[in-house]
């Protein structure tokens, strides 16, 4: 059983459910990976060739969400310079991932979640 609530683990589903319009739905979608406290968002997007073979993509992580012992929940960006996750300056612990989503939708400073805000 997950140590994360089933009503926040719907949450964050729902949320990427939505980032995806319908019309787009071909091209790429959004979907979270979970491990143990700790859940990955990735973009996946079909893999561009000449001789595009079926169900190739291409994947990018591009949020992780961590579920602390205490209940709350903290934000972090993939640091490509760095090669690694690293705090989200702007953010606060919440004690729902919901607000840090919305963190991700309206970050204005694109150096975080960069490939993901331009792209949408």
């Amino acid at each position: 059983m997950s140590p994360i609530p089933e009503l926040q683990q719907r949450q964050i589903d729902r949320w990427c459910e939505r980032r995806v319009p319908a019309h787009k739905r071909d091209e790429f979608r959004v979907q979270s990976r979970w491990r143990g406290r700790m859940v990955t968002l990735v973009e996946k997007r079909t893999e561009w060739s000449d001789v595009p073979a079926p169900g190739d993509l291409t994947e990018h992580a591009f949020a992780q969400l961590r579920y602390g012992i205490d209940g709350m929940w903290t934000l972090y960006y993939w640091s490509a310079d760095q090669s690694r996750w690293r705090k989200y300056p702007e953010s606060l612990r919440k004690n729902s991932p919901v607000p840090l989503l919305a963190d991700i939708d309206s970050s204005a400073d694109k150096r975080y979640f960069e490939s993901w805000l331009e792209a949408h």
